[in-house]
């Protein structure tokens, strides 16, 4: 990796690591405060109508945004189709939708179904006004405008969302936070970002990004409402309150994979594409960014599953601990999909979209198949069948990375075993004052696990001076000489 390069790499990750962090520790914070007050029925009720935000939102970027931050040269008129095309299908998406919202609440059965969904799906518009900020201030590197503009608008939007809470209306809280969020990070995107407003329109420049984008837009659709889709299937064929305890399970088991994947990905996206035809650099840079992100990866995966059961019963109370064992097994699913998902990223920045769509179409048919064939059986079944999934998924990406640039399976395993077999360990250890109840406080409980943990994974990799963690040391003292 050239020092231009990794210089930006590591901006890059020092500002979205701030970013994602600062983002999450909001979102936690509200999150708990609304599950500690509302019912699992809610989360229920909410969830079922995140399938279509998703899809909608994903037919608005539709890949451009992703093909203009890969392309070599961009100019103004890419800017202003891209801007024109979403526009026009963020508004078109919305009335579709809003006139089907009653039909929702007729399907699922839930009164008031329909005016959530109206309200909900208002950020689908408002998105579609910031993507083309989004694209330049990544395009440039300035990965501090982006952090500024996410943190703000996740620490407004949340505020907001935590006094609706209070003040006793958390359904509305969850339907109206996504709302606030978009149009916060929407103005603050206008605010520092440089792209002046412009309504000229290109059909050489849509059909262009298009070539790529189309298979980007379906892979990501894909992926996107598998989720999404379990939540609405749990919905119809679970009561209630069975399906908010997954729903709840699956978005805390998720969180620490996607949050390491978001950081890792959203700053190769732009810092990779340049180097993307030079074949030696760009496979060096993948097996760096992917130690990079296991490094990070496992030791929270593990940690969060370790310290799971006094977490949930500490933060969430009592009522949520049904979720305990659903949400320790999907973080392990969690470790499957973010190491997928970064090779089907290396795959997009080399332009094979259609690899990434073979691999979507396959999950998904997979899972569609896999939950009909568990759900009878129960959640845990379901879980169990997800897992078996992605480790397939994981398989198929890694041979496909393996076939378009040369990083094979067995040299990713040679990238990931190291942090696995340490996080593993460290898990053990810190796991035996829970097994063996040394501590009954479930806050002194967490602290000691988290330290144990924490004094294991780094002092291991320190001894063993795994590069890595040398890399993150040198730059942490680099940063406070500084």
């Amino acid at each position: 990796m050239s020092e231009n390069t990794k210089s930006n790499t590591l901006k890059g990750l020092f500002w979205n690591t701030i970013d994602r962090f600062g983002n999450q520790a909001m979102v936690i914070l509200v999150s708990v405060i609304i599950a500690r007050i509302a019912d699992p029925s809610a989360f229920a009720q909410y969830s079922v109508l995140l399938i279509f935000s998703t899809i909608a939102t994903t037919f608005v970027n539709s890949g451009l945004a992703t093909s203009l931050v890969r392309s070599k040269e961009v100019d103004q008129l890419d800017y202003s189709t891209m801007f024109c095309f979403n526009l026009t299908v963020s508004i078109s998406l919305y009335l579709i939708l809003f006139f089907a919202a009653p039909y929702m609440e007729q399907f699922y059965g839930i009164k008031g179904l329909a005016l959530f969904a109206r309200v909900l799906f208002l950020q689908i518009v408002i998105q579609s006004f910031g993507i083309v900020q989004n694209v330049k201030i990544l395009r440039n590197f300035q990965f501090n405008l982006m952090m500024r503009s996410n943190v703000l608008a996740v620490f407004l939007s949340g505020g907001l969302t935590i006094l609706m809470t209070y003040f006793g209306a958390p359904i509305w809280a969850m339907i109206l936070q996504p709302v606030y969020y978009a149009t916060f990070q929407t103005l603050f995107m206008w605010i520092w970002g440089d792209w002046k407003i412009d309504f000229t329109f290109s059909a050489n420049s849509l059909k262009k990004h298009l070539h790529f984008s189309v298979s980007f837009m379906l892979s990501n659709l894909l992926g996107k409402a598998l989720s999404q889709l379990y939540y609405n299937f749990n919905a119809k064929h679970f009561t209630e309150t069975v399906a908010g305890y997954y729903y709840n399970g699956n978005k805390w088991g998720e969180t620490p994979g996607m949050l390491m994947s978001s950081i890792v990905q959203g700053t190769t996206l732009s810092t990779l594409a340049p180097i993307q035809d030079q074949s030696a650099r760009f496979l060096n840079a993948c097996r760096k960014t992917m130690s990079s992100l296991v490094f990070v990866l496992f030791p929270v995966n593990m940690l969060a599953i370790c310290v799971g059961e006094p977490a949930f019963r500490y933060f969430l109370t009592e009522k949520w601990m049904p979720s305990v064992v659903p949400f320790q097994w999907l973080c392990f699913v969690g470790i499957f999909i973010a190491m997928t998902d970064l090779n089907v990223n290396f795959l997009n920045i080399k332009g094979k979209s259609k690899f990434s769509l073979i691999l979507e179409i396959i999950k998904f048919g997979a899972s569609i198949i896999t939950y009909f064939l568990t759900y009878k059986h129960g959640i845990m079944m379901i879980i169990y069948g997800q897992l078996v999934i992605r480790v397939i998924c994981y398989i198929i990406a890694s041979a496909m990375s393996g076939k378009v640039y040369g990083y094979l399976i067995l040299n990713q395993l040679k990238d990931i075993i190291p942090s696995l077999l340490i996080s593993v360990f460290a898990a053990g250890i810190a796991y035996l004052p829970l097994y063996y109840h040394w501590v009954d406080h479930d806050l002194l409980l967490l602290i000691i696990q988290t330290s144990i943990f924490a004094v294991l994974y780094i002092g291991i990799n320190h001894v063993l001076k795994n590069e890595t963690w040398l890399e993150i040391l040198g730059l942490v003292k680099k940063k406070i000489t500084k």
